[in-house]
């Protein structure tokens, strides 16, 4: 198994390798890297994606001792002189977004850009600290079962996950949960600091983050110097990047692609599949229509032919509802004066009548037209082929 021998600890990470700027990716408390297994998946193709397990958490062999979030990002940094890496985006949720502020303070060379998600730079209030000592307490005495039923909800609200996380708790020994805890209770203020940190950031939070509130990540954004933006996620609570991958993926995609919130427009055809591919799997109806031209025209795979703002809205509206993951690989792109051709292998899935997942795939022979702003834009998109 991979660990890397840091700060006297046995640091356990994944690596998917390649020749990719370096991505690493910071879990919040309580969880480990497999949080971060969408992410991974949407994006370990184009950047070297790296996941660990924090000190108390997963994988990692720990001496067992509590530690601060600064000792965090030394062993953060510690893992980074580990694998080679002089510099790396640092991704980071909630207590993961606690080390990478500190590791950017710490070696700020060391750090490219910064993906904040659901994260703060203040300490716990005291009515906040009360409720993690009982959370603490009840692991210590009860194990996760004594905790789960409200401890779950808070840090999830979505019940297709639970099971899943519950398992990963009773799986550690329930003094560890405790410490770790502790440890987050303990964490500092560093908001008179956040001038200091002048890279590239994207902040990202739940809309209904309940242990984190929204009003934190305005102030990330507003104090950062180098804030692009917030990126709020509707109806999310406290961990958007497992409940909402595809709305974080789309904008973490986005900042690291081109330093911004949402894919800027497009300048050139051959970019107009993957920008669909963003918006769609993100679930932003408003940024699918955007890549439509005026009097676009869809068909359909089974052949219906949608015209008109209104029904191509109700057409994605309805696709996305389904929670669609789709996949465009460019064939062919042929480029006119003004118009152009563009072929997209496609696959898609998506969530049936009953709630069974549906799969399809196909080639799509699209028109896009280029309008005096010099952004193109679909005319024709025709994901059953030609006929």
């Amino acid at each position: 198994m991979p660990y890397a021998s840091v700060n006297g600890q046995q640091l356990y990470f994944e690596d998917t390798g390649g020749d990719g700027p370096v991505v690493v990716f910071s879990h919040g408390n309580l969880m480990n890297r497999r949080m971060w297994e969408p992410q991974v998946r949407a994006l370990g193709g184009e950047f070297r994606c790296v996941v660990w397990d924090a000190r108390l958490h997963g994988r990692t062999k720990d001496d067992g001792d509590l530690y601060t979030y600064w000792d965090s990002a030394d062993d953060l940094l510690g893992l980074l002189d580990h694998l080679g890496v002089e510099q790396a985006t640092l991704v980071g949720h909630s207590q993961g977004g606690f080390l990478s502020l500190r590791a950017a303070l710490r070696a700020p060379e060391r750090v490219g850009s910064l993906v904040l998600i659901d994260t703060a730079a203040v300490a716990w209030p005291g009515e906040a600290l009360a409720q993690m000592g009982g959370v603490g307490e009840g692991f210590r005495a009860g194990g996760p079962g004594a905790v789960a039923p409200v401890l779950l909800d808070l840090l999830l609200g979505k019940p297709d996950v639970h099971e899943e996380w519950l398992r990963e708790w009773r799986a550690q020994p329930r003094e560890r949960l405790a410490d770790a805890v502790a440890v987050l209770m303990g964490v500092d203020d560093i908001s008179a600091r956040l001038g200091e940190i002048t890279q590239p950031a994207l902040i990202v939070h739940g809309e209904a983050d309940l242990p984190v509130p929204l009003p934190l990540g305005r102030m990330l954004r507003d104090r950062l110097p180098g804030a692009v933006g917030l990126a709020v996620i509707p109806d999310a609570g406290h961990t958007p990047s497992l409940t909402h991958p595809g709305e974080v993926n789309a904008r973490v995609a986005a900042f690291l692609r081109h330093g911004a919130v949402s894919p800027p427009p497009v300048d050139d055809p051959a970019l107009l599949p993957r920008a669909f591919q963003d918006a769609l799997n993100a679930h932003d109806a408003d940024g699918v229509l955007a890549l439509y031209g005026e009097g676009a025209v869809m068909r359909t795979v089974a052949g219906e032919v949608i015209r008109g703002c209104a029904a191509l809205r109700a057409e994605v509206e309805g696709m996305i509802a389904a929670g669609p993951c789709i996949a465009n690989s460019i064939r062919h792109v042929v480029v006119g004066d003004g118009t152009a051709l563009v072929v997209v292998d496609w696959s898609l899935s998506l969530a049936g009548a009953g709630g069974e997942g549906v799969g399809a795939c196909g080639t799509a022979v699209n028109v896009a037209a280029r309008g005096q702003d010099g952004t193109w834009r679909f005319v024709i998109l025709n994901p059953g082929g030609l006929g």
